[in-house]
């Protein structure tokens, strides 16, 4: 067998008993502004760095659309929906869920055309919050009483003006 004492196994230093180098501590960091090094080797050449002139980059702002009452009763909003379903023939009695399958595809093909963003239950949950804007019930009064909306609303299809609905009730 091979004896402990003969290979020096046992020779390892004692590092409890031994004392640790002395080091000055660190220097505080450089701030980009200053311009006092102390020995004005190595210590300015940091500042004078970030203060070399950088290319900003032009970022292009895309501001973005927001679902709020004005884009509602825009020409795509609730004027739109007038129209939508001109050329749908609901089949009736027998055929409610196609029927229904059918109503709701045109919903949510008009709600991703108003506002592509939001998912079709999220867009539903924004829409009946918008709905007690008074800008937005003012629009669907007007739908409902078939009154103008938009500009093209405002004269017929020969040219001739519509009368104004207050003057009408009037008689």
């Amino acid at each position: 067998m091979i004896d402990p004492l003969e290979n020096s196994l046992f020779d390892i230093p004692d590092y409890e008993n031994t004392e640790d180098e002395a080091f000055p501590p660190l220097p505080p960091p450089l701030s980009p502004g200053r311009e006092d090094a102390e020995d004005g080797d190595n210590a300015g050449e940091v500042s004078r760095l970030e203060e070399a002139p950088v290319a900003k980059r032009r970022v292009v702002k895309r501001p973005q659309p927001k679902l709020d009452s004005q884009r509602l009763v825009s020409q795509r909003g609730l004027p739109a929906l007038r129209t939508l379903f001109d050329n749908v023939r609901f089949k009736g009695k027998g055929h409610e869920a196609e029927d229904l399958k059918t109503l709701i595809q045109r919903m949510e093909n008009w709600a991703h055309r108003l506002y592509p963003k939001l998912q079709f239950d999220d867009f539903v949950d924004k829409l009946e919050s918008l709905g007690s804007k008074k800008e937005v019930q003012t629009c669907l009064k007007r739908i409902r009483l078939d009154m103008p909306i938009t500009h093209e609303d405002f004269g017929s299809k020969e040219g001739q003006c519509l009368p104004h609905p207050s003057l009408d009730s009037g008689q």
